[in-house]
């Protein structure tokens, strides 16, 4: 009986060890993204409903004012797929959840790639304001001498020489969208 209930014992302190260290990776927290851009209610809305169905999401707004987004996720798992959800609907921000720094997903762009034409696929353009906001996102960048908007085809066309791909995906992600 003795070494049972000494087996039982170790047993239930292991599990309740593991409990608890599962516990601590897996916590709700707030998530906020800023530096978005968000210039209308159609931003705002794009942004609600891009982060609506969201598995872990609840408590999503967007503030046009500070073009920062907030939601609270109930795990890690559940901030990033609220980041990735962001990114789909081609907005893009500096995020942390709580303290810790959340990446969007990366473009696949590689350094030292340069084309004469860059096309960035899953803007978000719903109105005027994104596509000025778009557009000036990229003056000053080396080689570009045109930039189309396609609001439809939620595109951003680049022409020039010589325009370095990793530069435009930053500029382009520094004026808060994703694409």
């Amino acid at each position: 009986f003795m070494m049972n209930a000494l087996r039982f014992s170790i047993v239930a302190g292991i599990v309740l060890t593991l409990t608890a260290a599962s516990a601590a990776t897996v916590q709700a927290g707030n998530v906020t993204v800023k530096k978005v851009h968000v210039c209308c209610g159609a931003c705002v809305a794009a942004i609600d409903k891009s982060l609506k169905g969201v598995t872990g999401v609840t408590d999503a707004k967007a503030d046009r004012k500070s073009k920062t987004v907030s939601f609270t996720a109930e795990n890690d798992k559940a901030a990033e797929a609220g980041i990735k959800a962001l990114a789909k609907a081609g907005f893009h921000g500096a995020a942390a959840h709580d303290s810790k720094k959340l990446n969007f997903p990366a473009s696949g762009a590689k350094k030292g790639d340069k084309s004469n034409s860059i096309t960035l696929n899953g803007v978000h353009l719903c109105c005027g304001g994104c596509k000025s906001t778009a557009k000036r996102a990229f003056r000053g960048l080396k080689g570009v001498l045109d930039v189309k908007c396609d609001s439809k085809a939620k595109t951003v066309a680049l022409t020039g020489t010589s325009i370095d791909v990793v530069a435009a995906v930053a500029a382009l992600n520094k004026a808060g969208f994703h694409g």
